[in-house]
């Protein structure tokens, strides 16, 4: 409670989250100023539930986010470091379904198949994140993850 007490002081915008601006206008004097020694504001220790709530909601985000990023980078990796993966995948994609698109569960019946154990969850927010609007073409996953591969940071 006092954590999130302290929080809910320093987040001006009270979303749940202190940004670097709001971190440095909380410790940092502003540059130039017509007062001397501006006070700053009493600290209110009252508990706000609703904002505890936002701040949970925003450490959730934040973790998804986290997982999001290693499930593409990891399946991102699978692909680009293995230059015949790409065809073994279009190959196995072409025994799977007769259409251009497939889902996210084939996609991850076609990565097992081609020797890639990856968590189902894993492969469904790699989908959703690499080609956000529905069932995507199959040569289009194929070059966006490999494209994203190297859009996202190795740490």
């Amino acid at each position: 409670e006092e954590t999130l007490t302290i929080m809910k002081h320093f987040d001006t915008r009270q979303d749940g989250q202190i940004s670097y601006n709001e971190f440095c206008d909380a410790l940092l004097d502003e540059d130039y100023t017509q007062h001397m020694l501006k006070t700053k504001l009493a600290l209110n220790q009252q508990f706000d539930a609703d904002y505890a709530e936002r701040a949970a909601q925003r450490a959730e985000e934040r973790q998804e986010t986290e997982k999001v990023r290693i499930a593409v980078r990891s399946i991102g990796e699978a692909l680009y470091k293995q230059s015949r993966m790409f065809f073994k995948l279009f190959k196995e994609f072409a025994h799977i379904t007769h259409h251009d698109t497939v889902t996210w569960q084939q996609i991850h019946h076609a990565l097992k198949e081609t020797g890639h154990l990856f968590d189902p969850e894993d492969v469904y927010r790699t989908v959703v994140h690499v080609l956000p609007q529905g069932d995507p073409e199959y040569v289009d996953f194929l070059k966006a993850i490999t494209t994203s591969f190297h859009d996202l940071s190795a740490t």
